[in-house]
């Protein structure tokens, strides 16, 4: 059985008897990434569901070595960017705290209305203590099903933020429909009542 498949029996598992089904995405390349969170949005929006939060696109610029880090809210199709302009030379991260704090705060307001949550990655800024990292805590503590990228670099940061209840999924490059499909109903599913079990 392989890794996609085991991940998916595990959550389905625990899924019987949880308030929520969280699953955390380990993926290599984020262009991997967005081939899973693209199809999930939209194999869940053909099934009805209500969608909120954030995906991430990289936008090349024009005689720049880095790309233009844009997020694109799943409620209300607004697209923020959220890097620093640091000059045509930079080589350093240029991410804006406030501008991602803002782009959180456009999530918490649609959170009460949404039934499946995607967050773009678990990244630098959250390994360290921050960005996203209240409101990933919020969406779990909501009950609401979560999806969210995690580098493999930020695994064990991950790991010591969520505790020991949740598993990984991997973002296989060229993901095959039927996964997705599986993934997508199983995030589907109505919340059962009973114990609260989050599984990422």
């Amino acid at each position: 059985m392989d890794r996609f498949a085991q991940g998916l029996d595990a959550a389905e598992g625990a899924a019987g008897h949880s308030a929520a089904l969280c699953v955390a995405l380990v993926y290599d390349s984020s262009a991997d990434l967005n081939r899973w969170f693209a199809g999930l949005v939209a194999e869940l929006r053909r099934s009805g569901k209500s969608l909120a939060g954030l995906i991430q696109e990289d936008v090349p610029q024009a005689s720049r070595s880095r790309c233009d880090m844009v997020l694109h809210e799943l409620a209300t199709g607004r697209s923020m960017s959220i890097s620093e302009d640091l000059g045509a030379g930079a080589i350093s991260c240029r991410l804006s705290t406030p501008r991602l704090l803002e782009a959180a705060q456009a999530v918490e307001a649609r959170l009460a209305d949404a039934e499946i949550v995607f967050l773009n990655k678990f990244g630098k800024a959250e390994a360290e203590g921050g960005g996203l990292r209240d409101l990933i805590a919020h969406c779990i503590e909501s009950g609401k099903s979560l999806v969210i990228g995690v580098p493999r670099g930020n695994l064990q940061a991950w790991t010591e933020f969520c505790g020991e209840f949740f598993r990984t999924m991997e973002a296989m490059p060229q993901p095959p429909q039927e996964a997705i499909a599986a993934l997508a109903a199983l995030l589907g599913q109505p919340p059962a009542d009973g114990e609260h079990l989050h599984v990422i």
